[in-house]
């Protein structure tokens, strides 16, 4: 009962030192437990076939990441515990001195983090279980679920998961106490509040040259990522010659930054107004004694920042993509002989159009006789995106459509006819890819010869409606309207495509269950692009993007803020001698304060500041090759970064000033 006593009372009297600790095992508990839990959601048993898989690789996904992030807040934890150990150094050795034995003083440090712990943990389990059902709304809304499904839910297999993790974490952090306070001598004990911080001072031509390394390093790290994209290469090195060089960069540019900060501001009046010398010096010790540290905090912070800003971009533009490339319920396109009734053909296999389709009509896409995107594009300097250039898209026939089967196509969309003259064109696409060439070659106002017709164009801009849906979104890279006396003289390659719209009481997924045996055989000639399953692909792999970046995101920013607000305070510990000398020396307790402030700005502000810079450049290539890759063209969306920052960052960075200046006001401390 004593034992229990002095443990409750250690606490009470520490707990502000265990602040930035509870904090962050309860916000690690609330994620962990939140995001696992979303799966359990009864609105999501009720799927359809493609959300559900994506739903579950999503879950799975997140579940694997959640092991591999426990093992780093497993790291996390261990660094706050050395922060209290030497922050209560003193305390422990006058305990060692009275008689207390290592192995007592070390399970009572132990129960100590252990009884804080447990109310973290329930904290963050109560913070969790509202957080569950925020989480869930979100992922309901994402996968377009009905929000009338909605139930909440507790998840006693994601707190059976939360449970093992952090119990194994705090019995790596058992054995880490036991082997720290056992190693301890008393002398070092008792002396730990006079030791003072090493200064070193760095030569100015070791900083000068430092520096020039570092910007050098940096900028060619992120001049190969700008000229070679940000994907690793099985042909070439380049990912990891950048990332080295961006590592290496960065560790030398926070080493540098120290001395050529005291250096350049050490020159002007601004550097002896008040508390400014102090300052400075603090701050030039904090980055060169810490630039490790600091390295790996600008590096999840630009990684957060550039999941936070394309992520959701990407996810919006999914959206946008999902409506504007799927005007029809189903197509079926065709490689068997042009002259064939699709419809009949697919009654006869199995899938009878009439049951399932309100309307529909077949129209016939063709590749043009001589004339090839090359020759559209002529003129032009062309920059094809790697896809593209894979498939030699310059030596591929342009897709033409007779103005008739255009029309038809509108019909079945419910759109306006377009008119041709007899030795006139239009030009479609909306491929993001070739887009801007197709205006191009617009506004130079070529004369195509199709068929042995020379046609001009009817319009100066392309036309971009999707008159046949296929699997990739919008993908027509530029097809050519034609009359129907030229379309009909080609004798090139075609396809046939089965446009259609369901019926209102049609079910899509046993339409989807009729047709499938055709489409999976790769020799029927036969494949389909199906409205409902195309949406779920957009809002499955949009609900997917959007949660894994928001997890990942808040999760490698609370790594990140607990870093630095841990290693501020362990210095602040430190340095306290500093401080309270200036006190003694008379200085204006506001100015001392604002010192603090500035110091801890800094200290948070370098590396987000040399984030913002990396995420310029990677973000931009990152944004780049979604765009390429998928098809898409994405808006800078900013939202959710400066939301996460806000929060956990500035969060951290409040709660650590608060509680450095306690450390600096508070006299020292009475015995236990």
């Amino acid at each position: 009962m004593t034992f229990c006593k002095l443990v409750a009372g250690n606490v009470r009297r520490h707990l502000r030192d265990y602040g930035v600790y509870f904090l962050t095992l309860t916000l690690a508990v609330a994620l962990f437990y939140a995001f696992n839990a979303v799966g359990e959601q009864q609105a999501f048993l009720e799927l359809s076939m493609t959300k559900a898989l994506l739903f579950e690789q999503m879950t799975a996904l997140i579940r694997v990441l959640s092991v591999l992030i426990a093992l780093v807040l497993g790291f996390l934890v261990l660094y706050a515990n050395q922060f209290l150990l030497r922050r209560r150094q003193k305390e422990f050795g006058l305990c060692l001195l009275l008689g207390m034995g290592k192995g007592r003083l070390a399970l009572l440090f132990t129960a100590e983090t252990l009884l804080v712990g447990a109310l973290a943990f329930a904290a963050g389990l109560a913070l969790g279980l509202g957080l569950a059902q925020v989480l869930a709304l979100a992922s309901i809304r994402l996968f377009a679920v009905d929000l009338s499904r909605f139930r909440a839910i507790f998840s006693p297999g994601s707190l059976a998961l939360t449970a093992r993790c952090f119990g194994l974490i705090y019995l790596v952090t058992l054995a880490a106490n036991l082997t720290s306070l056992t190693r301890l001598r008393l002398a070092e004990l008792l002396a730990a509040a006079r030791r003072n911080e090493p200064v070193r001072r760095q030569p100015p031509l070791r900083t000068a040259l430092l520096g020039l390394l570092g910007l050098g390093c940096a900028a060619a790290g992120l001049a190969l990522f700008w000229r070679r994209g940000i994907l690793p290469s099985r042909t070439d090195a380049h990912f990891q010659w950048g990332v080295g060089l961006l590592a290496a960069g960065t560790v030398a540019l926070f080493a540098a930054g120290a001395g050529a900060l005291v250096q350049w501001l050490a020159r002007r009046p601004f550097y002896r107004r008040g508390l400014n010398s102090f300052v400075v010096r603090q701050v030039a010790a904090r980055l060169r004694g810490n630039c490790l540290t600091l390295s790996v905090v600008c590096a999840l912070l630009t990684v957060v920042l550039v999941m936070a800003t394309v992520g959701p971009s990407t996810a919006l533009a999914m959206n946008r993509l999902s409506d504007q490339s799927t005007p029809y319920d189903l197509n079926v396109q065709s490689t068997l002989d042009p002259q064939i009734d699709l419809a009949a053909y697919l009654t006869e296999q199995g899938f009878p159009v009439a049951d399932y389709c309100e309307r529909y009509a077949q129209i016939t896409a063709r590749a043009a006789d001589k004339l090839t995107y090359g020759d559209l594009f002529a003129g032009q300097r062309v920059d094809l995106w790697p896809v593209d250039a894979e498939m030699d898209l310059l030596n591929t026939p342009v897709t033409v459509v007779s103005v008739s089967d255009y029309n038809t196509a509108m019909a079945i969309q419910g759109r306006p006819a377009v008119a041709l003259g007899a030795d006139q064109y239009l030009l479609s696409g909306n491929y993001e890819g070739t887009l801007a060439y197709l205006r191009a070659a617009l506004r130079a106002d070529p004369v195509l010869t199709i068929a042995g017709t020379e046609l001009h164009s009817a319009s100066d801009a392309p036309l971009g409606i999707t008159w046949y849906m296929t699997q990739i979104g919008n993908n027509d890279r530029g097809s050519l309207i034609v009359p129907d006396a030229v379309a009909e003289r080609l004798t090139g390659s075609c396809i046939t495509v089965l446009l259609a719209q369901y019926r209102p009481d049609t079910d899509p997924d046993a339409a989807l269950g009729a047709l499938a045996p055709l489409g999976a055989d790769l020799d029927s000639g036969l494949r389909y692009a199906e409205r409902r399953m195309m949406e779920d692909a957009y809002f499955g792999s949009n609900a997917m993007v959007v949660m894994l970046c928001c997890y990942l995101g808040v999760l490698f920013l609370l790594i990140c803020a607990a870093l630095l607000a841990i290693k501020q305070l362990t210095d602040m510990a430190d340095g306290l001698p500093r401080y309270r000398l200036l006190q003694k020396l008379g200085a204006d307790p506001r100015a001392v304060g604002r010192a603090l402030w500035q110091q801890i700005a800094l200290y948070f502000g370098a590396p987000l500041a040399l984030a913002l810079v990396y995420t310029l450049v990677l973000g931009t290539q990152a944004a780049r090759t979604v765009e390429r890759s998928m098809n898409l063209h994405l808006t800078a969306d900013l939202w959710l970064a400066f939301v996460l920052l806000g929060l956990v960052y500035g969060g951290y960075f409040l709660a650590t000033w608060s509680a450095c200046r306690r450390m600096v006001r508070e006299p020292d401390r009475p015995l236990p």
